[in-house]
Order: C-alpha cells, then sequence, then structure tokens
C-alpha cells in the first residue's frame, strides 16, 4: 500500500505550505523595493521642488542677456579726479545695465534711453546686488564715468570694485522711477564733480 504524502494539520501538503511561504516573502521583497524606489523619486521630486521655487524667486531673466552678476569689494586705489573736473561727455561711458528689480524689460527700456542720450552700451543682465533707486558700480579709473551716468541719475549711489578702465555698471533697484529730465542732465554733465572722499 502506498504511503501517503505528508499533510499539514490544516489539510495542504508540506510542499504546498513551503511553496506559500516562498511567494509571501517574494512579495514582500518586491513591495520593499517598490517603497525604496518610490522613496527616491519623492525625495528627487522634493529636491526638483524646492529648486524650481528658488529659481522663481529670482528676478526675470531677459532673453538674450548675461547671467546674473555680482560685484566684489575693492581694494585698489581710486584715480582722484583734477580739481574742477567734470564728468565724462557720454559718448566717453561704456554701460552696463543690470536689473535688480522683477520688471521684466526694465535693463533693456533704461539701455535704450541711454543710448538715446549718447551712451554707449555695453550688454543688460540681472543682479541681486541692487538696492534703493540705483546703484553704479565702477573701477578706481571709472570715477568721472560713473559721475556721468549719476547725472541722468541724481538718486544712485556709487560702488567701487577692482575693474579695469572706465566702463561702470548700473544696477537697478527697486526704488527706481525714470531717468532725470534730458535737459537737466545735461545741465549736471557740465557741472564740477564733487571730490570722493579720500582725494
Amino acid at each position: 500500500m502506498a504511503e501517503s504524502p505528508r499533510t499539514h494539520p490544516y489539510g495542504r501538503s508540506a510542499d504546498d505550505v513551503r511553496r506559500r511561504i516562498q511567494r509571501t516573502r517574494r512579495t514582500r521583497r518586491v513591495r520593499i523595493a517598490q517603497l525604496l524606489v518610490f522613496s527616491v523619486l519623492a525625495i528627487a521630486l522634493i529636491g526638483v521642488a524646492v529648486y524650481a521655487l528658488g529659481e522663481l524667486r529670482e528676478p526675470v531673466a531677459e532673453p538674450g542677456v548675461i547671467e546674473d552678476k555680482t560685484f566684489g569689494a575693492a581694494s585698489s586705489e581710486l584715480t582722484c579726479p583734477e580739481p574742477d573736473a567734470v564728468p565724462l561727455p557720454p559718448g566717453e561711458v561704456t554701460v552696463q545695465v543690470l536689473n535688480g528689480t522683477t520688471r521684466s524689460g526694465l535693463a533693456g527700456d533704461v539701455s535704450g534711453q541711454l543710448a538715446e542720450r549718447g551712451y554707449e552700451i555695453d550688454d543688460i543682465g540681472n543682479t541681486g546686488q541692487a538696492s534703493g533707486p540705483a546703484t553704479i558700480v565702477h573701477g578706481p579709473e571709472g570715477f568721472l564715468a560713473a559721475e556721468s551716468v549719476r547725472a541722468q541719475l541724481s538718486e544712485a549711489e556709487l560702488r567701487m570694485d577692482e575693474r579695469e578702465g572706465t566702463g561702470v555698471d548700473l544696477l537697478l533697484g527697486t526704488g527706481y522711477d525714470d531717468l532725470e529730465e534730458e535737459s537737466a542732465a545735461a545741465e549736471a554733465l557740465e557741472q564740477p564733480v564733487e571730490m570722493p572722499e579720500g582725494c
């Protein structure tokens, strides 16, 4: 008489029980792997969302402009102007206009207005370092060029860095409204500049 297969107490054979245990273990491993994959994807999505939020808070970039520009502190000595010196004529001043506001197209508009008044426009772009209505950044040799641009924006502040030459950067801040009247700016260009501190 053939020996009957060993049976589980609940009526299943031992082989059935082993197969069921193996299936359960495989299912558990698959679920753990899926959980790990979903966790990694969730972390990646959160990182992308945080980065995108940061980008949205930056000033809106204008088509075809340079990257955001920063400015370091100056350690060079200012070249002092001669007594009774006047600002440089607009045709001798090169300006780079940088938008520090969320107003799209502002740098392009202002650079166009300055070009109409005779200034050479280098480029336009964005900056996160503008304050007040405007800031004019110049090198040690660019004080009279900066004063020329300030004749167009009387409330602008001057800041010096280590750049060479007389080119200046105009940083437009949230307090910027408009350029001075052209007649008032032309008159200011003929007035002797105040001697800077240290001269």
